[in-house]
């Protein structure tokens, strides 16, 4: 038997589009905001120049109150470790505080 990791590492590689690929036909669901603006634009070339465009799927808490492990794929730009980001909620209203 194959491990399970392997396996699945292999379909991701052989069988998926890339990012960039993918992402250029993709975006228009990946972005409810107005389709030409620099956000649209970073996510749908996949830039790691344009601004940081990322879905977060599973936050973790540390020790550190209000400090996070993030889990999640970078749509465009680039975060590194310590970054602080802002996230937005389910619920986030563009020009609203809170979400």
């Amino acid at each position: 038997w194959l491990p399970a990791a392997e396996a699945l590492l292999g379909m991701i590689i052989f069988h998926l589009p890339s990012p960039v690929k993918a992402q250029g036909y993709r975006f228009s669901n990946l972005y409810e905001g107005p389709l030409d603006d620099k956000y649209a634009k970073g996510i749908q070339e996949c830039d790691p120049n344009g601004p940081l465009m990322l879905y977060i799927s599973k936050m973790v808490p540390t020790n550190d109150k209000g400090r996070f492990y993030a889990f999640g794929r970078v749509f465009s730009g680039k975060v590194k470790s310590g970054q602080k980001v802002r996230i937005m909620g389910p619920n986030f209203v563009p020009g609203e505080e809170n979400d």
